[in-house]
């Protein structure tokens, strides 16, 4: 009789061994589709702000289009003026491009993927902060300059374009700073999950 007690209690504790062991599972499952569902939101975030800028872009062109026109200023730079807002987008959507809805399983990936999308954007932000947009600042604010036989005019319209170029620098880099820290917290989900 006691031996069958023993037996019947093995069997119970069997039994919520495979409980737990099912609902740990089911846990972790759990757990990864929610850091899937958490890089994903932040991921389409990404992309609904690109499209944003893009937009921007294309409503922007015949602004520079009438400046060019009202300043004398040269085709080459209204060219370049354009090819650096056009390609700074595709920069952007080339360096940020990611099928959310069609990760693939291995986590380990898409972190490794997240962390590359980071260095990336770190590239190409030095490389537009310290480059091109400083050449393009002197560039425009020489022919404003030249330009315009008014030089107080001149100077008061370069000083504006300092100051469009400050605020217009410290929204990108917002969205910069914005992107990377969204990426440093998807890498940080994938290795608390990988750690459980």
């Amino acid at each position: 009789m006691e031996n069958l007690n023993n037996m019947n209690e093995l069997e119970e504790m069997r039994q919520q061994l495979q409980a737990l062991k099912n609902k740990v599972e089911r846990q972790g499952v759990l757990n990864e589709q929610l850091v899937r569902k958490s890089i994903r939101d932040n991921m389409k975030g990404i992309h609904r702000t690109i499209y944003l800028l893009l937009a921007l872009v294309v409503l922007i062109t015949p602004v520079w289009l009438m400046i060019k026109y009202q300043n004398n200023l040269s085709w080459p730079l209204l060219i370049f003026t354009l090819l650096i807002m056009y390609v700074g987008v595709f920069f952007d959507w080339y360096i940020n491009r990611m099928n959310v809805d069609n990760m693939g399983n291995d986590l380990k990936e898409t972190a490794s993927r997240l962390l590359e999308m980071k260095k990336r954007r770190s590239l190409h932000e030095k490389i537009g902060c310290f480059v091109v947009i400083p050449v393009w600042m002197l560039w425009l604010g020489y022919e404003f300059y030249s330009n315009n036989a008014n030089h107080t005019e001149a100077i008061a319209m370069v000083a504006g374009m300092l100051i469009g170029g400050l605020i217009g620098g410290a929204i990108g880099l917002s969205i910069y700073f914005k992107w990377q820290r969204k990426n440093d917290e998807m890498i940080e989900q994938i290795n608390d999950l990988m750690e459980e």
